[in-house]
């Protein structure tokens, strides 16, 4: 069967699904384990699925949702308070030396700052913390990448918000977001002022953050512009000395503070105008005006992407009935992202067999969830995700990644798999075979292979399989020899790599 053919077989699946979320409620199954932990994690271990396994599956929802929550955050890198000089300030013979020192500072922190996340999305096994903090980056989409280069302080503090906030109220993250820094650089806020409000934050507020194209007009972006102008950030260490640097402050002399009519809602005129006022009266109520008047179209819209990142990211072949039963909880419960997560997740739906296996793996969770096991650089597994298409902190544009098939196609399979073999045979002898000690019992070949296989494959290897796999490793030899194999380093290693690379080059390793 070709590539092709085979990814067809498992996507765009026409079975009738649950049209309920009712709750699942049954001890995992491995097979479930590992489902839940492929969604909700970017790595997993042998030891992760078995602790799993056999845990009712609301349990197990509700620990990887606390274990995200009450886990210590990451240890920020350690130029995240840094700031830098203000360069028009300078003579102008020391103003470009001053500017293009400061771009590659920059440009070298932000990389700096992807290792770092490739880092956290290793380590955080058991929460959904990590895969969070991705959906909500992939939805308020930022890049560093653009004409005046972001500060990596500031694209760290964004990433921070939705670490926070990750499974909090949907409010509260839309706030923070008209507000931060990056967002206020990456769309033009920074400059926008009462005699030329700037429109692309106020048409993305509404297009691609809440209520999806089609629910407002031009005017509501003209006038939602005007409710946003004034807004500024200061990452200057020598500008504005009485604020602090990397927070957003407000002039007054740039906002339009006359009134506005937003949704057919009237947001008044402020009289006293200071940060606060303004914050309260029109960014505020601006955003309530969006929640209140479009409150069907927000949740669905929020939960259309919640279902396509969790169950299946093929847009076309959404349940309309499924998203609507999300977007209900979300509405009941006042935008609260965790009920809508521990509803979907807790759900037969879920669980189902026909959600299983039908994702393609985003490059983050095929290069995290592979070298999660295996000793790889942090350049070289930043370079690889970039080249599938995927470079954190700075995606292709403010949509966002297009995913779906765009991760598995002619360019970009062979491409994984030429490198995550490269990954394979370049480990030592020693840690490969240290690798199999997770297992069961990597002295029995049969047990050793059927669980690799298990571990890696979305769909657990039948019987041929585990045969072909065997073969590989054993090399001809009888399945008693391994026990003896397995103490030669370079036989045994040879053999585990020629074995994992034919594990790689299967469809199946690329699903999830």
């Amino acid at each position: 069967m070709n590539r092709n053919a085979f990814f067809d077989s498992f996507l765009d699946k026409k079975e009738k699904l649950f049209a309920d979320l009712s709750p699942y409620n049954q001890e995992l199954s491995q097979q479930d384990a590992l489902h839940l932990l492929r969604r909700t994690t970017f790595a997993t271990t042998w030891k992760n699925v078995n602790d799993f396994t056999g845990i009712a599956s609301d349990d197990a929802v509700d620990l990887l949702l606390d274990n995200a929550l009450n886990q210590p955050k990451p240890i920020p890198p350690k130029w995240v308070n840094e700031t830098f000089t203000s360069w028009w300030r300078l003579p102008a013979a020391e103003q470009q030396a001053v500017v293009d020192k400061a771009y590659k500072k920059m440009y070298d922190e932000n990389y700096e700052l992807k290792r770092w996340w490739i880092d956290e999305m290793t380590s955080d096994l058991v929460s959904i913390r990590e895969k969070m903090t991705l959906f909500w980056h992939g939805h308020f989409t930022t890049k560093f990448g653009i004409d005046q280069v972001m500060p990596a302080q500031l694209m760290y503090r964004q990433n921070d918000v939705f670490r926070t906030l990750h499974q909090g109220n949907f409010r509260d993250l839309v706030e923070k977001m008209t507000m931060d820094g990056a967002m206020l650089i990456f769309l033009n806020g920074q400059d926008s002022t009462r005699k030329s409000p700037n429109e692309n934050y106020s048409r993305e507020l509404l297009e691609l953050y809440t209520t999806g194209i089609g629910h407002y007009s031009e005017k509501d972006v003209q006038e939602g512009a005007r409710v946003l102008t004034g807004w500024r950030i200061n990452f200057y260490g020598n500008e504005y000395q009485l604020l602090e640097p990397y927070k957003t402050f407000f002039v007054v002399e740039d906002h339009d503070a006359k009134s506005k009519t937003y949704l057919g809602e009237t947001i008044p005129e402020i009289t006293n105008l200071n940060a606060e006022n303004v914050f309260k009266g029109e960014v505020q109520l601006m955003i309530d005006i969006i929640l209140k008047k479009k409150t069907k179209e927000v949740a669905r819209f929020i939960c259309e992407k919640l279902y396509r990142y969790f169950i299946y990211s093929n847009a076309a072949q959404t349940n309309s009935e499924i998203i609507d039963l999300m977007a209900k909880t979300l509405i009941d419960n006042n935008f609260e992202i965790r009920p809508v997560l521990s509803e979907l997740l807790k759900s037969k739906f879920f669980f189902d067999k026909n959600t299983k296996g039908i994702q393609i793996k985003t490059p983050s969770e095929l290069i995290v969830g592979v070298t999660k096991h295996f000793d790889v650089k942090g350049d070289w597994k930043e370079w690889v995700m970039v080249t599938l298409g995927q470079e954190l902190l700075n995606p292709p544009n403010v949509a966002g990644w297009p995913g779906y098939r765009k991760w598995a196609d002619t360019r970009t399979f062979p491409f994984a798999v030429q490198q995550i073999s490269s990954f394979i045979w370049n480990q030592k002898e020693a840690d490969l075979l240290k690798w199999t000690e997770q297992f069961d019992d990597n002295t029995d070949v049969l047990k050793l292979v059927e669980q690799i296989g298990t571990l890696f494959l979305v769909k657990p290897p039948n019987e041929q399989a585990i045969q072909k796999y065997k073969k590989i490793l054993l090399g001809g030899a009888p399945d008693y020899e391994w026990a003896e194999i397995i103490k030669q380093p370079a036989s045994a290693s040879n053999k585990l790599k020629s074995m994992l690379v034919q594990l790689v080059k299967s469809p199946d390793f690329h699903l999830s």
